[in-house]
């Protein structure tokens, strides 16, 4: 089976086809713009660009957001984690968080499986993990050097890919695969 992902970043790519090697799924990157609503929840701006590109492409796509849940900032910066980080980025963050003891943070990821002419299905994973107190590591995004894994004591930008997927919440892949396969 092969599935089309509209996104820009390769590292999404690579990182599902990891997720399925087993499966027989083949996720084909499809590199288009698409509109990206302004809404704090991320299943809905996963949903409105699934819609848009499945309508656009004329084939089934899949779709992805994600936001970084701050639980002493509120919520912040949410589904508006890629803005934050561009205008922020891991300094401003830790600035953020200066004299703050709690640190508890979750990424949420709604993947968004739309066909054409239909509405989009959504599926979402939460991963659990808190804020580090320095910046650490070279690898990856900024968030990804502030941002340690339940379970871990390193930040995302100090492990290997596989390290990293091993604490990645892949609950929502699995449920799109079972709503495949009933189809």
């Amino acid at each position: 089976m092969q599935i089309s992902y509209v996104t820009g970043n390769k590292g999404k790519v690579e990182l599902i086809n990891l997720i399925y090697k087993d499966l027989g799924i083949n996720v084909i990157q499809e590199d288009i713009e698409t509109p990206e609503i302004q809404d704090a929840d991320c299943k809905e701006v996963a949903k409105y660009s699934a819609k848009y590109a499945a309508e656009l492409l004329n084939k089934p796509v899949l779709k992805n957001d994600s936001g970084l849940v701050i639980e002493t900032l509120n919520g912040f910066p949410g589904a508006f984690a890629k803005y934050a980080e561009e205008m922020l980025g891991a300094e401003g963050f830790i600035k953020l968080m200066e004299g703050k003891k709690n640190r508890k943070c979750y990424w949420v990821e709604a993947l968004a499986y739309c066909e054409p002419g239909s509405e989009p299905v959504v599926f979402e994973s939460i991963s659990h993990g808190i804020l580090s107190e320095d910046i650490r590591g070279n690898r990856g995004y900024p968030y990804d050097k502030i941002y340690i894994p339940e379970g871990d004591t390193r930040t995302f930008a100090e492990m290997t890919v596989d390290e990293q997927l091993a604490t990645f919440d892949t609950k929502a892949y699995m449920e799109l695969v079972e709503y495949l396969k009933q189809k």
